[in-house]
This record gives C-alpha cells, sequence and structure tokens, in this order.
C-alpha cells in the first residue's frame, strides 16, 4: 500500500514536471521571434556603420588627392585608417548578416513545430501563410546583402590598389595621375551608398515588424 502511494506520488510529480515544461516551451515559443528582431536590429546598426565608414573613407580619399596640402604622409595615413576602418565595419556586418540567418533558421524550425500543435485547420493555415511571408522577407533581405557585399568587394579592391599606388608614389605628380581613378571610385560609390541606406531600412523595418515590443504611440 504505501509502495503504491509513493509511485503514485512520483507519477503525478513526474507528470507535473513534463506539463510545466511543455507550459515553458509553448510561452517560451516567442522567443525565437524575439532574438530574430534583435539580431535584425544588430544588423541594422552595423549596416549603419558601414555607411558611415565609407563616407569616412571617400571624405579622406577627396582630402588626399583633390584637397591636398602640407605633408602628404599625414592624409594618406588618414586614409590608409579610414580604408581599415571600413574594412572592420564589413567583416562585423558580415557577421550579423550571419547571426540573422541562425536565428531566423531557428525561429523557422520553432515555427514549424508549433504549427503543428495547432488542432484548427485554419488557425494552421494561417500561420503557414505568415511564416511562409516572414522567411520570403528575410530571403530577400539576405539576398539584399549579398548584393551588398557583392559592390563592396570591387570597391575595397579599388581603394587597396590606390593606397598601395600612392603608397609608393606619395607626390604631387603621384596624385595627378590617379585623379581620374579616384573620381570613377567616387562615382561608383554612389549606388554603392544607396543599395547600403535601403538595406539599413529593410533590417530596422523587419525587426521592428518580428520585435514582441510594440513602438510607443506618437504623442500628440
Amino acid at each position: 500500500m504505501k509502495t503504491d502511494k509513493m509511485k503514485l506520488v512520483t507519477t503525478n510529480l513526474a507528470l507535473a514536471a513534463a506539463l510545466a515544461l511543455l507550459a515553458s516551451c509553448v510561452s517560451k515559443s516567442y522567443e525565437k521571434g524575439a532574438a530574430t528582431a534583435t539580431a535584425l536590429q544588430s544588423a541594422a546598426d552595423a549596416v549603419s556603420q558601414t555607411t558611415t565608414s565609407v563616407t569616412g573613407v571617400l571624405a579622406a580619399l577627396n582630402k588626399l588627392t583633390f584637397k591636398s596640402e602640407g605633408d602628404l604622409r599625414k592624409q594618406y595615413d588618414a586614409f590608409v585608417s579610414a580604408t581599415e576602418k571600413l574594412a572592420k565595419s564589413n567583416e562585423n556586418l558580415a557577421a550579423k548578416a550571419t547571426a540573422v540567418r541562425d536565428a531566423a533558421a531557428a525561429h523557422a524550425e520553432n515555427w514549424t513545430n508549433q504549427m503543428a500543435a495547432i488542432q484548427s485547420d485554419e488557425l494552421r493555415k494561417r500561420s503557414t501563410e505568415r511564416m511562409n511571408e516572414v522567411t520570403a522577407k528575410l530571403k530577400e533581405m539576405d539576398a539584399s546583402y549579398l548584393g551588398v557585399k557583392n559592390s563592396l568587394r570591387p570597391f575595397m579592391a579599388d581603394l587597396k590598389d590606390i593606397q598601395t599606388y600612392l603608397g609608393t608614389d606619395l607626390t604631387a605628380g603621384g596624385l595627378a595621375t590617379i585623379k581620374d581613378v579616384v573620381s570613377k571610385t567616387k562615382v561608383d560609390a554612389v549606388p554603392l551608398r544607396e543599395s547600403i541606406k535601403q538595406l539599413q531600412a529593410s533590417f530596422s523595418s523587419l525587426g521592428a515588424a518580428l520585435s514582441p515590443v510594440l513602438p510607443e504611440p506618437e504623442k500628440k
């Protein structure tokens, strides 16, 4: 009798623990979406830093080649430093983009698993449509990032070439013979900067859309 009572208590405790775990899993499913939103916002911040770095390197390059004065070494070193900052910004953005992919994959897997527990066919259908909608937007955003990444690669290569060229001929003559290349680089940077700006807006917008934290209402 005593043994049966102990078994019953043990069974009830195990059942309670299982139910608590299940409730925890269900109630915390939204954290996958929240993590994706956080990753997207972090990526938007990284894009913003890349924008700042591109602006900085173009300003340093313009000052060195078209507004050069005094000791060219100071202006050259400022250009090199700005190029290095851009390279670091690109590395950070790449890491943030990877984090978005990982968070989005975990969110999609969790979403799929949770849909299987929905009894209503109608709600399961709506959930599927919503997931497909979000997944499509994330794929579009990843494609936009890859476009920016591919555009940044030749831009960075041009900056490196200019840096190497002037590094061995940092003279008035050297500057004169490379101004046309610098002008082309500046022109090529216009659509690049626009695509970076659009990418930042997309990351930020989707991040807000997937966040469980609603924006504060505008004060009238």
